[in-house]
């Protein structure tokens, strides 16, 4: 029996297959997922709900994943990561974690267990 903190966890992508597949996995890991596919979206539950995680992909339709992230700050305090196929650039702020795309379920696993350890 363990007793590990059950996150909220707030993800959000804009290719569904991917979505679905997140959400999976983190209710794999015992977490509440709320998926969106729009940054949008996103900010609407965010003063809706509260979150311990977001997760989000930086190339979504719309707002990117990091005008997402900087806009949930203003709404609440959360443990944000970004998700992309390209290398982390100069633009993502020291406080964002990062996912290289493809990610498995290992590295996952590994941005939540961090989480929980805060």
């Amino acid at each position: 029996m363990t007793n590990e903190k059950t996150l909220q966890v707030l993800l959000v992508e804009d290719n569904v297959d991917a979505l679905e597949g997140m959400i999976e996995m983190t209710r794999f890991f015992g977490h509440e997922a709320h998926g969106c596919a729009s940054a949008e979206s996103a900010l609407d539950l965010l003063t809706k709900e509260s979150f311990d995680v977001m997760v989000t992909d930086i190339g979504l339709p719309g707002m990117s994943g990091l005008e997402l992230a900087r806009k949930a700050r203003e709404i609440q305090e959360l443990d944000i990561t970004v998700a992309s196929g390209y290398a982390r650039g100069d633009d993502v702020p020291d406080d964002v974690g990062w996912l290289m795309k493809p990610f498995g379920i290992e590295e996952y696993a590994a941005l939540l267990a961090k989480v929980v350890g805060h």
